[in-house]
């Protein structure tokens, strides 16, 4: 019969294993191109704008590394999707879930608070630009709700785990 506190896992279809794999691969395509993003497509998208706009010059540096630790939080959220994938891959139950999880919104509050700080840096420095401006508060108010919806699903869900029971 076996005993009462015991978690049986019923093994993965190869479906389950199939998306699994699909999503690790894409998960690592997005960070190989965001690492892309960050060496080279940013500093020359930066240049350009100076180059267009020689009174950005003094942002150009700031908006550089704002991008690089912007483009690290999502890159961040990518390595621990991947820790949770090879966490439901493996047979057995895992309820570390929740701390994995918890850190994706600390990524994500850290990625709002990022935009926060631009929105005033840029407001102070008198650049408001209504295309810069408005992407901030979109990105910020997407990471604002996702991060809101990852802390619902934690705290209506305490027995979380990274695998489904049949």
């Amino acid at each position: 019969m076996g005993n009462e506190g015991e978690v049986k896992v019923q093994p993965r279809s190869m479906f389950g294993r199939r998306a699994l794999f699909a999503l690790s691969v894409a998960l690592l395509a997005f960070l190989l191109l965001s690492i892309l993003v960050q060496v080279w497509v940013l500093p020359k998208a930066v240049e350009r704008a100076v180059s267009l706009f020689p009174e950005v010059g003094p942002l150009a540096v700031s908006a550089i590394l704002w991008g690089i630790c912007a483009i690290l939080c999502w890159q961040v959220i990518a390595v621990i999707g991947l820790q949770l994938v090879r966490r439901a891959l493996e047979p057995r139950a895992d309820s570390s879930a929740h701390k994995w999880f918890g850190a994706v919104i600390g990524c994500l509050l850290a990625f709002v608070a990022l935009v926060a700080l631009a929105f005033i840096a840029l407001n102070a420095a008198g650049y408001t630009p209504p295309g810069v401006m408005l992407g901030l508060v979109a990105g910020g108010l997407i990471a604002l709700v996702s991060a809101g919806a990852l802390t619902l699903l934690l705290g209506n869900s305490p027995s979380l785990r990274v695998y489904s029971q049949n």
